[in-house]
């Protein structure tokens, strides 16, 4: 399998810069082994109903879910139509423009995710490349889920999800590359979880627990514009396996709330600082009208002011919080010894030292001499078929209306990706 060039990978960091960066080649419209189990069929057909405006978001929720019961391939063909989907984001097209706009309202604006969201895209999608033994594209994914964590709109950030780059390090090392991998375990040692260490040299097993909820988006300022994000919901402090305290190696409520390391308050998104401006360019306009010295020149200002406040008011900067809601809160792990993994006894600790166990791997795959291993606490089957949106049932309507074109392209896409036969799916009419 080919792998593509990771575009701008190299102006985020001095270490990129010295490294040929690569994203892996995902499959695109390839033929479906098998029709969408029943199981994820209500996943699925929110995907076909909500089309292009929340696609994004239900790959990866269904993507997930599939990985969660067991679906690997389902999973695997979810997971790279999202990223297909955010690598558009932030190129040269229509659909990055729009997704750029200052014209529309942010909720009705293509999901695009924050940047944790859509470094964890990458980061499931490279376990599944792990769990195939494809370990260049694997650590072209979790290369990717750095970049990703690293920009936020236009803006560009210093890469500080060291799991990441501890993960890419540990697919090199599994692909026989043990400079690349040596240049990534140093990169994970200086960004955040502190003190992330490489695997000992006969560690060949990786353990990956994945605790608590995801964070939440809320919308917070007088237009509703400012987005914060606050750590989901995990009222246990660790995981343990065979009563040993596994270290944390991702924290996604920090991740969340970080951009480049630095503790972030809210997201404006570039629209809300617009209006602020906007409203303020404007009030100058009208009150320099009124001390303008020729009536000419103050009715022209007049205008200008009036023009920019009613643009002001049409960018609806509403914040978007549909947020992926069967992500972790915390993502605990730990390499161990060749059969240490058949063995293993996982729980989750309360403060009061309870623990609850979680019975078996969601992921377990050998390929080559490494394995991975990865629990999660989540039951499969309880997530909701239906993200929360912040949109009104009426502006659910005109967005229908609106995209109704480019839907049904849409789900011909999804039908043929997930089905591969041209047989229609309930919900996908």
């Amino acid at each position: 399998m080919s792998v593509r060039a990771l575009q701008r990978f190299a102006r985020t960091t001095a270490f990129a810069i010295g490294l040929a960066c690569t994203v892996p080649a995902f499959a695109q419209g390839a033929a479906a082994s098998a029709p969408v189990p029943a199981s994820l069929q209500p996943y699925y057909d929110t995907l076909l109903q909500e089309g292009e405006w929340g696609a994004v978001l239900n790959l990866q929720r269904l993507g997930l879910e599939a990985i969660d019961q067991g679906h690997l391939d389902v999973a695997a063909r979810a997971l790279d139509a999202a990223i297909t989907r955010i690598e558009l984001i932030y190129a040269n097209s229509e659909s990055a423009k729009k997704a750029r706009s200052m014209w529309s309202s942010e909720g009705t604006k293509d999901f695009k995710g924050e940047p944790y969201e859509r470094a964890m895209t990458y980061y499931y999608r490279g376990l599944l490349f792990m769990a195939d033994g494809d370990y260049e594209n694997a650590r072209a994914s979790f290369r990717s889920a750095e970049y990703q964590d690293t920009i936020s709109n236009d803006e560009t950030y210093a890469g500080d999800f060291g799991l990441m780059s501890l993960l890419a390090g540990w697919a090199s090392t599994c692909a026989d590359d043990p400079g690349m991998a040596s240049d990534l375990y140093r990169r994970a040692a200086t960004q955040q979880p502190e003190g992330l260490k490489p695997p000992p040299a006969d560690h060949t097993t990786l353990l990956l627990v994945e605790s608590g909820m995801s964070p939440v988006k809320t919308a917070a300022g007088g237009y509703g514009e400012a987005l914060k994000l606050q750590p989901g919901d995990n009222p246990f402090v660790a995981a343990v396996a065979n009563d040993r305290e596994l270290p944390v190696l991702g924290n996604l409520g920090w991740q969340a709330s970080t951009l480049g390391g630095r503790q972030i308050d809210v997201i404006l998104n570039g629209k809300a600082s617009f209006r602020q401006g906007a409203d303020t360019v404007g009030g100058i306009g009208i009150e320099g009208a009124s001390y303008a010295g020729s009536a000419a020149i103050g009715g022209a200002m007049l205008v200008v002011g009036v023009a920019t406040v009613l643009i002001s008011s049409a960018a609806k900067a509403r914040a978007d919080t549909r947020h992926w809601d069967n992500l972790p809160d915390r993502i605990y792990g730990d390499f161990l010894k060749p059969g240490a993994g058949d063995a293993l006894a996982i729980a989750e600790k309360s403060g009061d030292g309870d623990r609850y166990a979680i019975p078996k791997p969601v992921l377990d795959a050998t390929a080559g001499r490494c394995r991975v291993l990865l629990y999660r606490t989540r039951e499969p089957g309880t997530l909701r078929a239906q993200a929360v949106s912040s949109l009104t049932d009426g502006e659910r309507k005109s967005l229908t209306r609106r995209n109704e074109a480019r839907d049904t392209r849409f789900r011909n896409e999804m039908n043929a990706l997930f089905l591969g036969n041209g047989e229609s799916l309930a919900g996908g009419e």
